[in-house]
């Protein structure tokens, strides 16, 4: 049996640190929307053990896809039995969830290639232990979530929105913006709400904050002149993505978007796709 899924990249359309935790990890609230964009896993039960592939070879030795497949092997008490090779599309440490996004995938395929061995309780149990966002891509829905974002609440009939991603190159640690997150900057005092309306949405004003944008666009200023260059071509907002280095400009339609991303990757020498939400 063989299988190809798409692992969607995502956007984080609201970020709010909401404090430390005892064991160092912050709380936050954050709203995450999917995206058209994903890389490619493709997975086959062909195989005498555990086989992975990429077409980037700097991810071979180290990369989520492993770590999911032996952690679903350990839990289905299955021998690993496996070849997986993984097309990448989403740019590294950029704040859009690639390898999160590939483990998501990865569980999701293994579970199906071996006859749903696991439940979706046991699977969102392996997911939260590979990394903090792997439990969103398991529903591939937009949703609020909580906790170090584990905690996962779709958001049912949220506009999928239009975007365009810029990257300007870097690759930027998360771990590394976190360290250096001041939780001085923020006033949330470990309580936090999005005010759901009647039409199930907020204006793109009150949505779009990160508070770890503070960070990582003043160790790397380019991101202001991103975020002006995506508002003067038609966005209705800018914001980074998690904790970046990319940023999205959320458009009136995907006609727009593609537009300005042509416009923008003809101008720099940044990595630039347009996109659309996905999911309900």
């Amino acid at each position: 049996m063989e299988l190809t899924l798409t692992a969607p990249a995502k956007v984080n359309l609201h970020l709010k640190v909401l404090g430390r935790r005892p064991d160092g990890y912050h709380e936050l609230v954050t709203l995450m929307q999917p995206l058209s964009l994903g890389d490619e896993l493709m997975l086959s039960d062909q195989a005498d053990g555990l086989e992975f592939s990429c077409d980037d070879p700097a991810l071979v030795e180290n990369n989520l896809v492993t770590r999911a497949a032996r952690a679903f092997f350990s839990a289905a008490g299955l021998p690993p039995r496996a070849r997986l090779h993984l097309v990448k599309r989403v740019p590294v440490a950029a704040g859009l969830g690639g390898g999160s996004s590939d483990a998501a995938a990865a569980l999701l395929g293994l579970n199906r290639l071996h006859g749903q061995p696991l439940t979706p309780t046991a699977l969102w149990d392996l997911a939260r232990g590979l990394g903090a966002d792997v439990p969103f891509f398991l529903g591939r829905v937009t949703a609020l979530c909580s906790g170090v974002g584990e905690l996962v609440e779709p958001w049912p009939g949220y506009p999928l929105l239009d975007y365009v991603l810029v990257n300007p190159g870097l690759a930027v640690s998360t771990a590394w913006v976190y360290g250096q997150f001041d939780l001085a900057w923020t006033k949330t005092h470990g309580r936090h709400r999005i005010n759901r309306s009647l039409s199930r949405t907020l204006p793109l004003a009150e949505v779009l904050v990160n508070d770890l944008e503070l960070v990582t666009a003043r160790a790397h200023p380019e991101l202001a002149r991103i975020k002006k260059a995506l508002l003067e071509e038609g966005a209705w907002g800018a914001l980074m993505s998690g904790s970046g280095p990319t940023v999205f400009g959320v458009f009136a339609e995907a006609r727009a978007a593609e537009h300005a991303a042509r416009r923008l990757a003809g101008m720099n020498n940044w990595w630039v796709r347009s996109c659309r939400g996905i999911g309900a």
